[in-house]
């Protein structure tokens, strides 16, 4: 007993010396350029530290990514008046600005702008943990604003503000994603602003839980607001803002390649253009660009089990839930208020493999679910095989 009370001594001991050694290191009291100080700060930093940005970081067009490799650190813009943040970004928008390859990091206050990707974040085979971004702005990459490529495990991104990425928030290709939270994130044109994709990962050994979508605002998009594809357990809920897209074929949420058990809660949304909500197999294999699936093959590839609970569709141009090779369920609970200048539901390939559980009490076009005459179903619904 006592050996071990020694022991745990000494373990709180050597935490307590870690902490104590824990620093803040601000960029500013290096010589050299604003990048050359950035890169003496992190190679001064241990793991607890803090490196405060405290001026302003250019990457000029020869200038390599910043790598990040180190465990533990925390990059956290100082305070500027009138909500400005300090920046990092590229002179010309040419390659990737910020890669990071290491767990428990974290990023605060920050101004990310100006390059093909903006941060970068990849695992090589590993499964990252403890990722946050906090209060950050994403602005005007050519292709991601924060791209999660590989397995991931505890990740937060919060009160961030995206603008004018293709990809706004993407993961790409993760077996393994659990405890994966965007919670009141700001997302402003692009193509994809959320893009779950994991089309390439191993379908028998996909490790999702806890993926959620929390009290966003998304403003018009290219195509999607969300867009899922080989994903499961993905939470979208109290998103008070979702405006759906530009083109023809595009929808405030996206669901394809065989993405299972999806709750979309207490949303409002709308498609001025396109749907408001697809549920889809996939024309393609891979990322779009693979073998081209026949349509025999396609039911394979099915999306399955969605559940709407509490939503608005307050417009749709197009039907507002499209569907095409459908699986498993559809469930539309009673609090659901849906509006279309189409049908409600529009569905092929569908008919006898996906099963539809409406409560009477839901609401579509401003007659209850319950009160559609037989002869007057044919408006509101189309399932076809």
């Amino acid at each position: 007993m006592h050996a071990t009370l020694k022991l745990l001594a000494s373990i709180l001991l050597i935490i307590g010396s870690i902490t104590a050694q824990a620093k803040t290191i601000k960029v500013s009291s290096f010589k050299g350029t604003s990048s050359e100080k950035l890169y003496k700060a992190y190679k001064q930093a241990q793991s607890g530290d803090v490196i405060l940005v405290d001026l302003d970081v250019e990457f000029k067009n020869g200038d390599k990514p910043f790598v990040i490799t180190k465990e533990g650190i925390t990059f956290k813009g100082k305070n500027r008046s009138k909500n400005q943040k300090f920046r990092l970004y590229k002179t010309e928008k040419k390659g990737n600005l910020v890669l990071l390859k290491a767990s428990n990091t974290h990023f605060e206050n920050l101004r990310f702008e100006n390059a093909v990707n903006l941060l970068r974040i990849e695992t090589k085979g590993n499964v990252f943990s403890n990722i946050t971004i906090k209060a950050c702005y994403f602005l005007n990459s050519r292709y991601t604003g924060v791209d999660f490529r590989g397995d991931f495990t505890h990740v937060n991104v919060e009160n961030t503000y995206f603008k004018d990425c293709k990809f706004s928030l993407q993961t790409f290709d993760s077996v393994v994603l659990k405890d994966f939270l965007v919670r009141q994130c700001t997302f402003e044109g692009g193509d994809h602003q959320i893009s779950i994709d994991n089309a390439f990962a191993d379908t028998n050994l996909i490790d999702h839980s806890n993926i959620v979508i929390d009290d966003c605002i998304f403003y018009v998009a290219e195509r999607f607001n969300i867009a899922l594809a080989n994903t499961r357990n993905a939470i979208i809920k109290n998103n008070s803002r979702m405006d759906g897209g530009l083109q023809k074929y595009s929808q405030a949420i996206h669901i394809e390649h065989d993405t299972r058990d999806v709750l979309i809660k207490n949303n409002t949304m709308k498609n001025d253009v396109g749907n408001a909500i697809i549920i889809f197999s996939t024309g393609y294999t891979g990322h779009g660009n693979g073998r081209k699936i026949p349509n025999d093959e396609k039911i394979d590839f099915g999306s399955s089990n969605i559940t709407l609970d509490g939503n608005t569709i307050t417009h749709s141009k197009q039907h507002a839930i499209a569907i095409g090779y459908g699986k498993g369920f559809l469930k539309i609970k009673g609090n659901n208020n849906i509006n279309s200048e189409e049908k409600i539901i529009s569905g092929f390939a569908t008919k006898k493999t996906m099963t539809f559980k409406i409560d009477p009490n839901a609401t579509f076009n401003g007659k209850t679910f319950g009160s559609i005459s037989k002869e007057d179903m044919p408006n509101y619904f189309l399932i076809k095989n």
